[in-house]
């Protein structure tokens, strides 16, 4: 038999060389094509998606390039008039006002309650609870069919802590508008929350003109809103907020720090003194 029938002869294991090449050619061409892509989704848009995958697997020092140190450019110091540049009631020496602190009374809750005791006479229900105590007064105005009204609700703690003051506003009497806003203000007055003079105007020119405000103020959340049902209804609550730190002691971090709203101010704690008696001549 001739030398070129017998090269034409292939035997079975010809034959998976074959394949294997074959899947080795393929292989090879389908893993640059798979690179490529890779590499084209990575580099896009200057490396975005690479440098996003490289952060997500915390290997910035290895695979990022360190970023470049900033230019700094140091001048001459120049000196300029700060009337210019600045407001002048900052630049003013000297406080604007005096500081007013109010200290008030030591009395009991029920002494405390006895005080929304109107001029007519009108006096309010304590009642107390094992630990809770709460206090209730009820006044109308008027002679209508359907007369103005004001409605006090505070509760507290023993001793004498005060969780909530609501006052509820019915002005169905239009012509006791004024007087039921002003027996308001005064019940606020009279039962002893202590505020400063700035708190207490603020309060009382929201009250005065129905304005609808929510505010954090000294250390009170106050709501002044309309009812929904009734328009002619208006609700003030006044929600004290605890003290957590003491005078000299570093405040502790909210158990959540991302939803609580943190606002940042100066705190003191001064020694209030009473005032030194006359002594009488001899």
């Amino acid at each position: 038999m001739p030398e070129e029938d017998k090269a034409d002869i292939l035997t079975p294991a010809d034959r998976r060389r074959g394949q294997r090449s074959a899947v080795l050619v393929f292989g090879f061409f389908l893993a640059v094509v798979l690179a490529a892509l890779v590499t084209t989704v990575l580099a896009v848009n200057n490396g975005r998606n690479y440098k996003r995958l490289v952060r997500q697997f915390a290997l910035e020092q290895y695979l990022l390039p360190a970023s470049p140190a900033p230019s700094l450019r140091i001048d001459r110091h120049r000196s300029l008039p700060p009337a210019e540049h600045y407001p002048p009631w900052l630049l003013k020496a000297g406080l604007e006002r005096l500081a007013v602190f109010e200290k008030t009374e030591a009395l009991s809750a029920d002494e405390r309650c006895d005080l929304l005791r109107d001029d007519r006479g009108t006096a309010p229900t304590f009642t107390r609870s094992g630990h809770d105590w709460e206090c209730l007064f009820f006044e109308e105005f008027g002679n209508a069919t359907e007369p103005a009204a004001m409605f006090i609700q505070v509760r507290g703690t023993d001793p004498d802590m005060v969780t909530s003051f609501r006052i509820k506003i019915s002005l169905t009497d239009l012509t006791m508008e004024l007087a039921v806003l002003s027996e308001a203000i005064r019940a606020t007055e009279r039962f002893g929350l202590p505020m400063t003079p700035e708190t207490r105007s603020y309060v009382i020119e929201k009250l005065a003109g129905r304005t609808e405000f929510s505010s954090i103020v000294e250390n009170y959340r106050m709501t002044f809103s309309r009812e929904v049902t009734d328009a002619r209804r208006y609700n003030l609550l006044i929600l004290p907020r605890r003290q957590t730190t003491g005078c000299g002691e570093r405040p502790s971090a909210p158990p959540d720090r991302w939803a609580t709203p943190t606002y940042r101010m100066p705190v003191g704690c001064l020694a209030l003194r009473s005032m030194p008696q006359p002594q009488s001549a001899s």
